[in-house]
């Protein structure tokens, strides 16, 4: 367990003040978070320019008959976002068709996004956080909109540094179970878009689900949850943090199978040839390819810079790790080893207070 003077002690209210350490912490995340929107707007700009200004000029019967651009749905925008699920839709179809280079890039970041989720969920609801973090359904449309590798640093990082609640703070199992379940979907839909046949209407939903803003949008259901309510009390506290517990070891279960499902993917392809990998999914490639390159490796630095504002030698831990059972996995098994020291500290406050 990290010492007070390493780490965001597990017993010190949210409120205890900005240090300089927060400080570095969460302006080394956002200037990360600004890098990589200049960055993927260079690369993806010239490209995506010319869809985007289709998808605006047409509507979608008007786009498929004016344009060789393949047709999206409509109604998984509902109105506001119709430009995004036409766009994404492109560049879906670009990943599929830039085989293994967009399925290993794609699923990269569907991994590494699986503890994220889950951990901006339960701190949108735990009492003490204020700020952005305090909205994970205008941070998830964020991130549909300009990146994850761009929101994740530039937004969260530094909102849940400068505002964001204890580790260990009670949140009802609604909350949890609703975190782990908006991180799922991403997995199915993901082999539906790599799978099946790109002129299927399966396809065209698949593409408009997995990058439009309904996923995102699904954890308006946890507007009414009541987490920011409860109480730091021991039976609180115990509960909150076994379904957490169980939550995150679901997930590194699945991101597991799933990692090693792209490494598979990964050798068939390439073997040991690293150079020829390296190529596919950075200096030859697209830009939906490159674009996911930066948005997968971006977003797990900012999940390590997280964990290293918690705790250094946690970070260094989860960096350790990865290389043997994966990004999400390894990022799971620390986030469950801080949620339980801060609820294990929380509970001997409470007993010093009875004593």
């Amino acid at each position: 367990m990290c010492k007070p003077d390493d780490a965001q002690s597990p017993v010190v209210s949210s409120s205890r003040g900005i240090t300089t350490r927060t400080i570095v912490y969460a302006l080394s995340s956002f200037v990360l978070g600004a890098w990589a929107f200049i960055k993927v707007n260079e690369i993806s700009s010239p490209a995506f320019e010319p869809i985007l200004g289709a998808c605006t000029e047409y509507d979608a019967k008007e786009f498929t008959q004016n344009t060789d651009y393949h047709e999206y749905e409509p109604l998984l925008g509902l109105g506001a976002f119709n430009v995004l699920v036409c766009l994404i839709t492109q560049f879906l179809l670009e990943l599929r068709n830039t085989y293994p280079a967009g399925i290993l890039t794609w699923g990269g970041v569907i991994v590494v996004s699986f503890p994220a989720t889950l951990l901006s969920v339960s701190a949108a609801g735990r009492k003490g956080g204020r700020g952005p973090v305090r909205y994970p359904t205008i941070l998830g449309l964020l991130y549909q909109l300009f990146g994850v590798s761009v929101m994740f640093p530039l937004v969260f990082n530094p909102s849940y540094m400068l505002g964001g609640p204890q580790f260990g703070v009670p949140v009802t199992k609604s909350r949890v179970i609703g975190g782990t379940a908006l991180a799922l979907p991403g997995v199915i839909l993901t082999y539906l878009v790599f799978t099946v046949p790109t002129d299927n209407y399966l396809w065209t939903c698949s593409a408009g689900i997995l990058g439009g803003p309904i996923i995102a949008l699904s954890g308006l259901f946890l507007f009414t949850d009541k987490s920011s309510t409860l109480e730091a009390i021991p039976q609180n506290i115990t509960s909150s943090n076994n379904i957490i517990q169980r939550s995150y070891s679901l997930l590194a279960i699945v991101g597991f199978i799933f990692w090693y499902s792209l490494v598979y993917i990964g050798y068939q392809s390439y073997g040991f040839a690293l150079d020829s990998l390296w190529r596919d999914i950075w200096t030859e490639a697209g830009p939906s390819v490159a674009f996911m390159t930066i948005d997968t490796g971006v977003l797990y630095i900012g999940i390590l810079i997280f964990l290293a504002y918690q705790c250094e030698k946690k970070a260094l831990k989860a960096a350790v790790l990865t290389p043997f059972v994966g990004p999400a996995t390894a990022v799971c098994l620390i986030l469950k080893e801080l949620e339980q020291e801060a609820a294990t500290a929380l509970l001997s406050v409470d007993k010093k207070k009875v004593v």
